[in-house]
């Protein structure tokens, strides 16, 4: 407390000896100023001149030297081990909208149905006639189709009935040749034995003619040898005759001879005559059933029908106009769910052999609407020149976004992701070139590393990568880098 006091009166004696100083200061200056007023003006504007210019000095800021800071380039990367895709257009077949055509030329008759109707599978649309009367010529190709079928089917039993009675007579016919053989065979036994007899009578009027004429004195025999000769010739005629029966009787009765082969061949040609005309009956019949079919189908083009469920969206004609073949009639939309609608796009070998089966592609129905999905099938074989096609479900929620034939963006994965069988490509906006190299930049502590590659196919935006490359390594995709450079990853 004893500082505290002595510093207060301390600064007290301070400010009075300050004060009388000021004051007598001031009553100087005063003075002066009286005396000499053009010398004190000049006095003060230098005096102020002087505190300006101390001020000035003094209240100079100090410059700090700043050290430079580095900004970061923001930058996008590429990560090898991700499947590389590649965008393509797709055709999208949607048959759920078809348009109703003549198939052939006629006069409109009658439409079943109008816009907005709701139609089923198999019903007719709309009537034609070949003229404006009415009539249809397919109508009575069909009705004149008709009538010969069914008189076909009418009388084919009654043919069969023949041909039945026909190869029964044949077999009836065969089987009376070999009872004629065999009563022929039992004609030549007994022709034979009357010939065996008819020797020996003639070996007896062979002894008794020799008898006679060697008895004969004065021509007393001559009457006996006469008759005898004569019975002689008469039992020689008598066994000419029976052995030409036995030798025709041989010949009929033999079942290797040619009467014999030419009744099984007679039986045999028969029964294969009429197999024939058996067949060619059932022939008729079916020709007989096709050109019906084929008449009603004529017919049917007269009477175009609905191909499946659906609505009616346009009518094209009016009744009395004459259409001519490929003249679109109706409009017709099917269900929603009824018919899938896929997308198809048309690739080349390498891509289709390489596609991911692993990540799904990227649909974009439109620059709203894109979704995620896998494809149903790639066909193993060009199906459009030389390219190949890759089938893409689209869910029935975006038919109605979808036209027929149309076009929409796909991204195609290639590879597989994020595996040690990964195909290594990246995209070609990341490749720099020189005259005697290839390289791209790559994230490295926090900046961008320069690094040489070996180049392979191109497919799409990108390419492959045939060295340089490996594992996580990040490939800065922009183009506004240099080796050096601190970047940030952005996504």
């Amino acid at each position: 407390m004893k500082y505290l006091k002595s510093l207060s009166r301390g600064l007290k004696r301070l400010y009075v000896r300050i004060k009388n100083f000021l004051l007598v200061g001031r009553s100087r200056v005063l003075r002066y100023i009286d005396r000499k007023p053009f010398k004190s003006f000049f006095i003060a504007l230098g005096i102020l001149f002087i505190l300006i210019v101390i001020s000035n000095i003094l209240g100079k800021p100090k410059v700090e030297t700043k050290k430079p800071v580095v900004v970061a380039k923001e930058v996008k990367i590429y990560t090898i081990g991700s499947a590389p895709k590649i965008s393509v257009q797709a055709q999208v077949e949607k048959s759920g909208v078809i348009r109703i055509t003549a198939l052939t030329p006629g006069v409109v008759q009658f439409i079943s149905k109008d816009l907005g109707y709701q139609v089923y599978k198999g019903e007719v649309l709309v009537g034609l006639s070949s003229n404006y009367q009415g009539g249809n010529t397919f109508s009575l190709q069909r009705q004149l189709a008709e009538t010969q079928y069914q008189n076909t089917v009418s009388t084919a039993d009654l043919q069969k009935e023949i041909i039945k009675k026909q190869r029964e007579i044949a077999e009836k016919g065969n089987t009376n040749a070999d009872e004629l053989r065999n009563i022929t065979d039992q004609s030549v036994t007994e022709t034979s034995n009357l010939i065996t007899l008819n020797d020996e009578i003639l070996t007896s009027l062979d002894k008794n003619l020799a008898n006679l004429v060697s008895t004969n004195v004065g021509g007393a025999n001559d009457a006996l040898i006469l008759s005898t000769k004569q019975l002689k010739a008469q039992f020689l005629a008598a066994n000419n005759q029976a052995r030409q029966a036995l030798r025709l009787g041989q010949l009929n009765a033999s079942s290797d001879k040619p009467p014999a082969e030419i009744s099984n061949l007679q039986k045999d040609l028969a029964f294969k005559q009429l197999d024939l005309q058996e067949k060619m009956l059932d022939l008729g019949r079916e020709v007989s059933r096709i050109q019906l079919q084929i008449a009603r189908v004529g017919e049917a083009m007269m009477f175009p029908a609905a191909p499946f469920n659906g609505t009616v969206q346009r009518v094209s004609v009016k009744i009395g106009q004459a259409v001519n073949p490929g003249q679109e009639l109706m409009v017709l939309s099917g269900e929603i769910g009824s018919d899938p609608v896929v997308a198809i796009a048309y690739v080349s070998h390498e891509i289709a052999d390489k596609i991911s089966r692993l990540e799904a592609s990227v649909i974009h129905i439109n620059d709203k609407i894109s979704f995620e999905a896998h494809p149903s099938y790639v066909t193993v074989d060009a199906i459009a020149g030389s390219l190949y096609g890759i089938y893409f479900p689209i869910p029935d929620q975006y038919a109605r976004d979808l036209t027929e034939k149309g076009f929409i963006q796909i991204d195609i994965p290639i590879g597989y992701y994020d595996t040690s069988a990964a195909i290594p490509y990246i995209p070609i906006d990341a490749i720099y070139q020189t005259e005697d190299q290839n390289y791209v930049f790559v994230v490295k502590d926090g900046k961008a590393e320069a690094r040489s590659v070996g180049l392979g196919q191109v497919f799409g935006s990108f390419v492959e990568i045939t060295r340089g490359l490996s594992g996580k390594d990040r490939v800065i995709v922009n183009r506004n880098v240099i080796a050096g450079d601190t970047i940030t990853v952005t996504k």
